[in-house]
């Protein structure tokens, strides 16, 4: 069959049209505080495509409005030929290129904010999100593309779990949330190195630091293999942690392959600091299996332009934090007493929250996108967080299953049985109706009322039951026996001021109010004794208290009420049954 000269055959014609995508990240004046990216588009023959910048980073639930940030916004055919670019909504730019397929997008991110969910560059370090610098072609999301980095003069290391590509400092993503889901530290940070569960794991370190690293390695390395054994199933064949050691700092987030931890430099040097890192690395790695694989249906594929809504951060979330609690007590990070006593003290937490009165689980973490991220005076009386509450949820569905199977299955179970059913051949994440079902698979039992009364609603969850059930038996006792205000003081500048009033307290129905300023107590300028008749004094006792509101004066009468806080304590049974020391071997271990 013979040609026209010039002409292509309809195979080559439509291999010519297969869209490629090339991102160069530079740097070029790193203490300016600004990435510069450009965008190498091939095979778009539109006469124009839309190119979006998201709102949000997965992970963190708040519209952070990363646009915001972008600046100098440009397009050029290959040629060189500008071309016109409009914005036509808060994060979408239309670049019109008619009649060519092949152009190029720029633009600068001012990146300043140094946590694990924004982006930061400065003379010493540049670290990224990709949500927060990267754009991407708004109807070709699914499109792989390749990333060149240019690090700043002097800079010799890029950290990232994004696959090498040709090319140094060149890497690979599959798809638009691959690459949003991969971190990239950039500067001359030490990176550590170990195996577990026969997969690499790289640790970044950024930032001055003093720790023994042989040690830090072998525990990273013991909490990853005892998370590990949950699912019990490696999804993945290499990882990376970026440690961020700054003078203050705290938190994480995890992502497809690595997960980013931000540390108080001084942490490593108690016993206390390093636990606490070690439970902040078993929470961000057991989020591999919740939240990466395992995962509510709104949680991926991700919409980048608005809220990604579901009742079940306390499974993605508070679940999470009950593990990394387990996984740390199975590595033998501490003991089985040590963890009783933190859940009996996230017992007392959660109970003295007024607001796990008023608001769900469920409820807590549909509003995380409104609520959890912008806490204000009154969140307190209002919110539960979905952490702690999740947390515990986990944590007496655990002793559940153990009962109901006389120790044969727990929780685990219920993971596995999510991860084969819903990610490896469903590929897809599950309902709120569907993780139910798999509780009540794994258990023989179902416990609707459960959920329904204590997940979907704020009825008191009966712990004592459930502790019983694995021989523990649970106390509580009032924090004190005076009365209280029901309320919180700040000194600002030598002024006492008040800072909180707790939902049915004193202070909340005789009338005072959050920044209202102290001028007397009982007739006296308030000093560490009139303070101290505010904060307890026998129930019933009349305080007059004088404020000072809107500049003028006010009097109000305050009359002391039993303080509602209750400690509660965990304690073993003198004599407990073999089947309750089957279901406390199955739950902490023999």
């Amino acid at each position: 069959m013979a040609f026209l000269a010039g002409a292509l055959p309809a195979s080559a014609r439509l291999a010519a049209a297969v869209p490629t995508l090339r991102y160069t990240l530079a740097m070029p004046a790193p203490q300016s505080h600004y990435f510069e990216v450009k965008m190498d588009l091939g095979g778009f023959p539109a006469e124009y495509t839309d190119v979006k910048m998201p709102v949000w980073a997965p992970g963190s639930y708040l519209v952070r409005e990363f646009a915001k940030n972008v600046e100098g916004m440009q397009a050029r055919t290959a040629g060189g030929q500008a071309l016109a670019v409009e914005k036509i909504n808060k994060n979408t730019w239309r670049v019109r290129h008619p009649k060519q397929a092949n152009f190029q997008v720029s633009y600068r991110v001012y990146a300043f904010e140094l946590s694990v969910r924004t982006s930061f560059i400065d003379a010493d370090h540049g670290y990224l999100n990709g949500s927060s610098v990267f754009m991407y072609p708004a109807d070709n999301k699914m499109l792989g593309s390749t990333v060149a980095v240019q690090p700043a003069a002097g800079w010799s290391q890029v950290s990232t779990a994004l696959r090498p590509a040709t090319g140094k400092f060149t890497y690979k993503a599959a798809s638009y949330d691959e690459l949003a889901d991969s971190p990239m530290e950039i500067g001359n940070q030490k990176v550590l190195e170990f195996i577990a569960n026969g997969t690499p794991h790289q640790v970044a370190m950024y930032g001055t630091y003093t720790v023994d690293e042989p040690k830090l390695l072998a525990d990273l390395k013991k909490v990853c293999e005892e998370a590990h054994r949950v699912v019990g199933q490696n999804p993945l064949d290499r990882y990376l942690f970026i440690v961020h050691n700054l003078e203050r700092g705290g938190g994480g987030l995890e992502h497809l392959n690595s997960t980013t931890l931000e540390v108080s430099r001084a942490s490593y040097s108690t016993p206390a600091g390093y636990n606490s890192f070690l439970n902040l690395a078993a929470h961000e790695y057991f989020h591999l299996w919740n939240v990466k694989r395992i995962r509510p249906v709104a949680l991926g594929p991700f919409n980048y332009d608005q809220e990604n809504y579901t009742h079940m951060l306390w499974v993605s979330e508070g679940m999470t934090s009950y593990y990394a609690a387990i996984i740390n007590q199975r590595a033998g990070f501490s003991s089985r007493e040590e963890y009783l006593n933190k859940l009996a003290a996230l017992i007392t937490e959660v109970e003295n929250t007024p607001g796990n009165r008023v608001q769900s689980a469920a409820e807590s973490s549909f509003d995380a996108w409104i609520k959890s991220y912008r806490q204000n005076e009154n969140s307190r009386n209002s919110e539960i967080n979905y952490y702690s509450k999740g947390e515990l949820i986990g944590a007496v569905l655990d002793l559940n299953i153990a009962e109901a199977t006389q120790g044969a299955k727990h929780l685990d179970d219920v993971f596995r049985l999510l991860y084969d059913t819903y990610y490896k051949k469903a590929g897809r994440g599950f309902t709120d109706q569907e993780f139910q079902n798999a509780v009540a698979t794994v258990a023989g039992r179902r416990y609707d009322a459960f959920f329904q009364n204590s997940v979907y609603g704020t009825k008191t969850i009966d712990f004592a039951s459930a502790l019983a059930y694995a021989g523990l038996t649970l106390s509580n006792n009032p924090v004190a026996n005076d009365g209280t205000l029901g309320a919180n003081f700040s000194n600002r500048t030598g002024k006492l001021v008040v800072t909180n009033v707790i939902r049915d307290g004193a202070a909340w129905t005789d009338g005072l109010n959050v920044n209202d300023e102290i001028l007397l107590v009982n007739g006296v300028a308030p000093g560490t004794e009139t303070v101290n008749a505010l904060l307890s004094a026998p129930v019933g006792t009349v305080v007059s208290v004088q404020v000072r509101r809107d500049g003028l004066p006010r009097d109000l009468k305050l009359t002391m009420r039993a303080n509602p806080n209750r400690k509660f304590q965990i304690q073993p049974m003198a004599s407990p049954t073999p089947a309750q020391q089957n279901v406390l071997a199955k739950w902490l271990g023999k």
